[in-house]
Formats: C-alpha cells, structure tokens, sequence
C-alpha cells in the first residue's frame, strides 16, 4: 500500500542524492585535504581546487552527462554567439551588484572579516604573488566556474528544469548554489545574484558554455582586484 503523498515526495528524494553525491562529497572531500595541511598555502588551496573539481564533474558526468548520453546532450553545445557580447558585459556589470549585495547581507544578517578569512587565505595564500595569481586564475578562475556550473547548472537546474517552471527553477537552483558558498552572509547572497544570472544564461542560450563563461570572467576579474590591491597593499608596506 503506496503512503500519501510518497508518491509526489520520491522526485525530491532523487535531489537529495544529487545534492549528497555531489555537495556532500565536496564538503566531506574538503574537510578530509583540510585535516592533511596545518595551515593555509598554495598546496592547500590546489588541492581543495582539485576536490571542488573532481566531485563536481564526476557528479556531472555520472548522473547527468552519462545517463543522457554524452556532455553535448547534458548541455555542452555550441551557442549562438550572438549571446557572447552581453555575456561579457553581464559578467562585468555584475561585480559591483555583487559587492552592493555582499555589503547590506552582511550588515542585515552579520559577518565580517572573520568569516571571510579562510577564503581569502584559499584565494590569496602566502607565497610569490605572481606564481600564486597564475595557479589561482588557474584554479578559481577557470577549473571551478566550468565544475560548478555543470554541477549546480548543469545537473541540479537541468533536474528542476523537468519539474518547476522557468522562475521557480531559477530561484530554487540559485538558492541552492548560494548555500553551497554559505561559509559568509554576504558571499551566499553574491553567489545567489551569480547563481541566477547564470541560470538565466543558461535558459535563454540553451548551452552550458555561456553560464561558464559568465562564471570564469567574474571570478577571474574579482582575483585580479584581489591580487592588485595586496600587491599595492605590499608595495605600500614595503
């Protein structure tokens, strides 16, 4: 004899295994590298870099990718590139939206520099300035923006997108994408604004590949500012 209602809640236990094979593998990856280095430096951060990569994508290939047969059936196709000057600009715009939207989370909800340091120690860790820059384009700049947009977009927003119409599935898939940053009020409610415009991208494009994009020139933008105001910061030190 079926339950109420379980029939109806099953598609949902399906996103709790989605967000536990992948999330949950992260954050679990994430705490077993963070038990291996005494403190913070270049190596930590490539390997939790690493971490974000492979459960990421692996959750991307394995439930999404592999079951519809193949990444340009999961949502890696050629897009029309008209979409690619907006994009670009999107990408631009949205730093300062973000930082607006960082500063009133975080006086509305608390959370100050405390809270960010372990991020800007995983972005910034101590060591050559340039060498660092290079490996953290690398990393944060590039290798995570593609992992979490076929995760978050690719995977979890692709799920909802057979089940919620187009804004509920924005919103909820953006939700969920700030909660994975909630490690800071303000860095849950930049990444929410983030999560939604690339979920947008994604709706009117049809391809994963401009939601990376958007992704990959935020982050990377934002490390640059981060970089040049330490190494002015140092300069001026100095």
């Amino acid at each position: 004899m079926t339950l109420p209602g379980l029939a109806r809640l099953k598609p949902w236990l399906e996103l709790v295994w989605l967000l536990a094979a992948g999330f949950g593998l992260f954050v679990a990856g994430s705490l077993a590298v963070a038990l291996l280095f005494e403190q913070a430096g270049l190596a930590l951060s490539l390997a939790l870099y690493a971490v974000n990569v492979a459960c990421f994508v692996g959750a991307a290939y394995w439930l999404g990718a592999r079951r519809r047969g193949g990444w340009a059936a999961f949502g890696l196709r050629v897009f029309d590139w008209r979409w690619l000057g907006p994009a670009l600009l999107a990408a631009l715009l949205l730093l300062p939206v973000r930082g607006l939207a960082a500063l009133a989370a975080n006086a509305l909800l608390g959370g100050g520099d405390a809270s960010l340091q372990p991020r800007l120690d995983l972005m910034l860790p101590p060591g050559p300035l340039g060498l660092n820059l290079a490996l953290t384009l690398l990393g944060a700049g590039l290798l995570v923006p593609l992992a979490e947009e076929l995760y978050f977009r690719g995977l979890l927003h692709g799920w909802l997108a057979e089940r919620l119409s187009l804004w509920p599935r924005v919103l909820f898939s953006s939700a969920l994408f700030a909660l994975g940053h909630f490690d800071n009020a303000g860095v849950a409610a930049s990444s929410f604004i983030l999560g939604a415009l690339c979920a947008l991208a994604l709706e009117r494009s049809r391809s994963l590949w401009l939601p990376i994009l958007i992704h990959a020139v935020n982050n990377s933008v934002a490390l640059l500012i981060v970089y040049a105001t330490a190494g002015l910061t140092a300069r001026l030190g100095g």
